[in-house]
Formats: structure tokens, C-alpha cells, sequence
């Protein structure tokens, strides 16, 4: 019985190491269609984490902009910064620069709007 546990406990860890990190603002399936930025976003998980509060602080700058008619803005605002973070291409540390720059004025945005 002991080597069947082992067994399956050793399957499930390289099923979870092979998995690839879940980005929040983005599907991660279909590799073939992901550009380089999306790509190395996915496969890093810090990269996928930063993605994910990015979203979490982009979300609350859209329903703080509501109040104010400014929606179309920071949708403009986070487009333009898309094409920046894309730039980067599968620079780890571009792409890492890039986050914490955007999920940092959308914090200011949020808190002080």
C-alpha cells in the first residue's frame, strides 16, 4: 500500500511542476497563439502573481473611474500600457518593471481619485 501512496503523491507533483501559471487578465492555453510577453507571463509564476494584482488594482481603478466618467481613460491609459509591457518581449525584467510601474499608478489612481 505505501508504495501505491508514493506512487500517486510523485504523479500529482509533476502534474502541479508541469502546469502552467494562471494569469488573471488572460488565458494561458493555446500556447501557439500567446505572444512572447504573455508567454514568459505564463510560464514564470512571480510573472503570472504580478498579473494577477494588476488585475485586481486595474478592476478597482475602472469602478473608481466610473464615479468620476473617467472609465474610457483608464481603459485608454492600461492599452497604451499594454503595448509598453509587450515591448519588453520575453524580458523577464522588463515585463517585472513594467508591472509594478502600472499596478503602482493605478494604486495612486484608486486611492487618491
Amino acid at each position: 500500500m505505501k508504495p501505491l501512496l508514493t506512487t500517486v503523491a510523485l504523479i500529482v507533483l509533476m502534474l502541479l511542476a508541469t502546469e502552467p501559471s494562471k494569469a488573471a487578465s488572460f488565458s494561458c492555453d493555446g500556447d501557439d497563439q500567446l505572444s512572447p510577453t504573455e508567454l514568459a507571463i505564463c510560464t514564470n509564476d512571480r510573472l503570472g502573481a504580478l498579473d494577477e494584482r494588476l488585475d485586481s488594482w486595474y478592476r478597482r481603478a475602472l469602478i473608481r473611474a466610473g464615479y468620476f466618467d473617467q472609465t474610457d481613460d483608464v481603459r485608454s491609459a492600461q492599452r497604451e500600457w499594454l503595448s509598453d509591457r509587450d515591448a519588453c518581449g520575453d524580458n523577464k525584467r522588463c515585463i517585472r518593471r513594467q508591472y509594478k510601474n502600472r499596478i503602482e499608478q493605478l494604486k495612486n489612481y484608486v486611492e487618491h481619485v
